[in-house]
């Protein structure tokens, strides 16, 4: 357990340190207060993406592969909201399908903006005795989208995630 969560510490922060290394687009912080921000999200909007969650795990853990894969979309560059191609669909099938019909478990959910948003689920494995060092935990992080007023599904990782402002000033 110790190796793998040592792999995953070293994975992010390289992620991090590469997505940080650009000193030019590093914004000076003001004083607290300073700026209204830029995103206001509603009740609603936090309803909607824990509701788009809760149908995604319901179809993961009653191993409807097909019917998880079929709620994720793709943000484009032209900043438009696509189905995943069948290629994309076949390549999440492939990631997910290691973890259908165990237990998932929203851990937090993030709205900074339209496109910048996390939300992390723990995915428990399998069930351990008490003492027993082997890991029995992964997650799969989601970045809804809200586009044209409606909430998306989206996976983060470095194939779809065309549409990147988390570095943008």
């Amino acid at each position: 357990m110790k190796r793998i969560a040592l792999f995953l510490a070293v994975i992010v922060t390289l992620a991090l340190t590469t997505s940080c290394s650009d000193s030019k687009k590093i914004k000076p912080i003001g004083p607290i207060g300073a700026e209204k921000p830029a995103y206001t999200f509603s009740h609603e909007d936090t309803v909607e993406v824990q509701g788009l969650v809760s149908q995604f795990i319901a179809h993961m853990e009653q191993k409807d592969l097909r019917g998880a894969v079929e709620m994720l979309s793709f943000l484009s560059k032209g900043d438009s909201i696509r189905p995943l191609s069948p290629v994309m669909q076949r390549r999440q099938a492939m990631s997910l399908s290691v973890v259908q019909g165990v237990k998932f478990e929203m851990r937090h959910m993030i709205l900074r903006s339209n496109t910048n948003n996390e939300v992390k689920m723990d995915i428990t494995l399998f069930e351990k005795e008490p003492g027993d060092p082997k890991p029995n935990m992964t997650a799969v992080y989601f970045r809804p989208v809200k586009f044209e007023g409606k909430w998306y599904l989206t996976v983060w990782d470095n194939i779809t995630n065309t549409n990147d402002d988390r570095n943008k000033d």
